[in-house]
C-alpha cells in the first residue's frame, strides 16, 4: 500500500485531527509488517512539516529514520516513467503534482492509497483504490 504524507503527518504529531486513527493504522501496519510504499518525496514532506509545525530540531530527525529504517517500508524514486503517469493523473484528475505522485504509486503499483485529502479521495478513485485510515482499519 502507498501511506499519503498526511497520514503520517497526523500519526506523528498529537494535536492533527486525525491523530489518533492515523497512529492506530502506523501502529497497526508496523505489527502486521504490512509492505508500505513511499515515494522518496514523503521524506521531506513529512519532516519538514513536522519541523516547522513543531518548531523543534529534535522530532524530525528520528521520524526521518523511522521512515527511512524500517523494513516494512520501501522508499520509491520518482523517475522519469512514475513522474510521467503522475503528470497524467494530475491533468486528468486535476490534482496537485504531489498528490498525482501518489495516486500515480498506488496505481502503477496496483495497491491501495490511504489518505485523509479529500481531492485524493474523491478524484483517485477512477485510478487507484483509495480509504482513509479509518476506512483501511474497519476493512482489515
Amino acid at each position: 500500500m502507498v501511506v499519503d504524507a498526511c497520514v503520517w503527518i497526523a500519526a506523528f504529531m498529537a494535536r492533527e485531527p486525525h491523530h489518533l486513527r492515523s497512529i492506530e493504522l502506523v501502529r497497526q501496519l508496523a505489527e502486521l509488517r504490512q509492505s508500505v510504499i513511499l515515494p522518496t518525496l514523503t521524506l521531506a514532506e513529512v519532516v519538514g512539516t513536522i519541523a516547522r509545525r513543531s518548531d523543534s530540531t529534535e522530532v524530525a530527525p528520528a521520524i526521518r529514520q523511522f521512515l527511512l529504517t524500517e523494513t516494512w517500508i520501501e522508499q520509491s524514486s520518482i523517475d522519469v516513467v512514475l513522474g510521467g503517469e503522475a503528470a497524467s493523473i494530475a491533468m486528468r484528475f486535476r490534482l496537485r503534482g504531489a498528490d498525482a505522485v501518489y495516486v500515480a504509486l498506488a496505481a502503477t503499483r496496483r495497491v491501495p492509497l490511504i489518505t485523509l485529502d479529500a481531492e485524493m479521495l474523491e478524484r483517485a478513485r477512477g485510478v487507484a483504490e483509495v480509504f482513509t485510515p479509518d476506512q483501511w482499519l474497519q476493512t482489515h
